[in-house]
């Protein structure tokens, strides 16, 4: 996708809020409502723009806890039992939130999850492992508060996507906070071999 300065510009105001109207869009970037329904329509049509969700607080509507999950479908599994079709109905549960398949390695799939409380999560993966343990295995369980969740967005990294669109460059991560304590940088070596110099 090639946009032109008003497709990103609407992109962008859209990413950071999907309620905006096409007349408030017109009117921060100097053009008509009718040229911001076009570029719209065709964002929509070549599913750049897939739908318009509402961002949720999962604690005040009471999701509490959250885990990852990393499984290891077993290989009897995928010879005999699992086909994507198979997956693809598996990943449709209520507390799955993310699915995503790992192309090789110990893990095959790391999963996201959502439920009110321990004793919810408790049950679901006493019932995964009792009825299909035969399928999957759990390699690694993390439980942790939705309370302790700091980001669960996707907005700035788009937006730093639409914004390098024709001369991208490499990921860094954002320089330390002014004031934030001087860690000595790594050196590289194995991580067990590894000295800090102060």
């Amino acid at each position: 996708m090639k946009p032109t300065k008003n497709e990103k510009r609407t992109l962008k105001l859209l990413i950071e809020n999907g309620r905006t109207s096409d007349a408030d869009i017109a009117r921060l970037l100097g053009i008509t409502p009718q040229a911001v329904g076009k570029i719209r329509k065709k964002l929509e049509t070549e599913g750049v723009i897939k739908g318009y969700t509402t961002s949720i607080d999962y604690e005040k509507i009471g999701i509490k806890i959250m885990a990852i999950a990393l499984f290891k479908f077993t290989t009897e599994a995928r010879k005999t039992i699992l086909t994507e079709e198979d997956i693809n109905q598996r990943v449709k549960g209520p507390h799955i939130i993310n699915f995503y398949r790992v192309p090789e390695g110990d893990v095959t799939h790391i999963v996201t999850y959502g439920f009110r409380s321990l004793e919810e999560l408790d049950h679901y993966f006493h019932i995964l492992q009792t009825e299909r343990g035969h399928i999957s295995e759990i390699i690694k369980l993390f439980i942790f508060s939705s309370a302790s969740l700091r980001k669960k967005s996707d907005k700035e990294l788009l937006i730093k996507v639409i914004d390098e669109m024709g001369h991208e460059g490499f990921a860094r991560p954002l320089p330390p906070l002014e004031g934030a304590e001087k860690i000595p940088p790594l050196r590289k070596k194995p991580l067990a071999d590894m000295e800090y110099t102060e």
